[in-house]
């Protein structure tokens, strides 16, 4: 008789630990308090014509974390992965040091690309200095005194991450100083609500241009809303012609997690002695949009890799 009450109990017990995993399962989207606030300004609605951005994804409900699977170890000093829709909500998936300033290397160039798409025509052609084809690095492979479009310059710029078409967008221009092009970048920081960004130049060279990862988060959301510039950090190949079609540049996409794992859409690369391997990375798991942002790494390609992977596996998606 008393085996037969135990059992009862023990049966009585699974099937409310039964209903317990059920009703998680069936958890509905996280209330504001448990999602990071990573927006204080909004940017404009994702224009249509973005092949990165869609304006349809509104899952029902963020992921939930499977605790079976622990968190990966990184090298990077520091990291954050951001789940995100179009419905002004956000979620931390991961994060390690996001509140640490650091250098940022040529993840500075995704600012430098909104400032030249928000004060230059795409097709106003620039005339490549020596000055600017003399900077440090040689990818792009741009000739001084040869004729590129604006547009052209931002593919050289963000998939060979060139430090000359960089800086020829904000020295070579005809409409602001190189000086006014740098403090617009430090404006449109401030304009979004960063305060713990600076620029100092827009090539990424200089160890003084700094953010957090929280912050570079928010910049290449702000970013995202170009078309131009979402079609370009996904683009693994292009070959650019100057105006005159007398030099052509093949260009090749730094960003070695194109094409290798499936669900990453896009992004930018970044490497100096200072800071470090920087890397940005767009995925999409389940129509959630996910921003992975790593400074100061020892190998860049594969923290971003083990974080993506992580979040396939480590969290449970509908």
């Amino acid at each position: 008789m008393f085996k037969k009450y135990i059992l009862q109990v023990i049966i009585f017990i699974l099937l409310i630990a039964i209903a317990w995993v059920l009703l998680l399962l069936r958890q509905p989207l996280p209330q504001k308090d448990n999602l990071a606030t990573l927006n204080p300004v909004q940017p404009k609605p994702v224009q249509s014509g973005g092949d990165a951005i869609e304006q349809n994804l509104r899952p029902e409900y963020y992921p939930i974390r499977n605790w079976l699977v622990d968190e990966p170890e990184i090298s990077a000093k520091s990291a954050i992965m951001v789940a995100f829709n179009n419905d002004e909500k956000e979620m931390v998936l991961y994060q390690k040091n996001s509140y640490q300033q650091l250098p940022i290397a040529s993840l500075t160039k995704i600012m430098t690309a909104v400032i030249a798409l928000e004060n230059l025509n795409p097709e106003d052609v620039i005339r490549v200095s020596k000055n600017s084809v003399m900077i440090d690095g040689d990818k792009g492979g741009l000739i001084i005194d040869e004729n590129l479009s604006v547009k052209d310059l931002l593919y050289i710029m963000l998939i060979e991450s060139s430090n000359d078409a960089a800086n020829a967008l904000a020295n070579d221009n005809q409409k602001i100083s190189f000086e006014e092009f740098v403090s617009l970048m430090n404006k449109k920081a401030k304009d979004l609500g960063l305060n713990n960004v600076h620029f100092e130049d827009p090539t990424g060279l200089s160890e003084k241009n700094q953010s957090t990862v929280r912050d570079l988060t928010k910049i290449i959301k702000y970013s995202l809303n170009f078309p131009l510039l979402a079609e370009i950090i996904k683009t693994p190949q292009a070959t650019i012609s100057s105006s005159d079609k007398k030099f052509v540049h093949n260009l090749i996409n730094t960003n070695k997690l194109l094409g290798k794992i499936p669900v990453v859409l896009g992004g930018k690369t970044g490497f100096t002695q200072e800071a470090g391997g920087c890397m940005f990375a767009l995925s999409n798991i389940n129509n959630h949009y996910l921003v992975t942002v790593i400074l100061g790494s020892q190998s860049r390609e594969e923290d971003t890799e083990k974080l993506i992977n992580w979040a396939q596996n480590g969290w449970l998606w509908k």
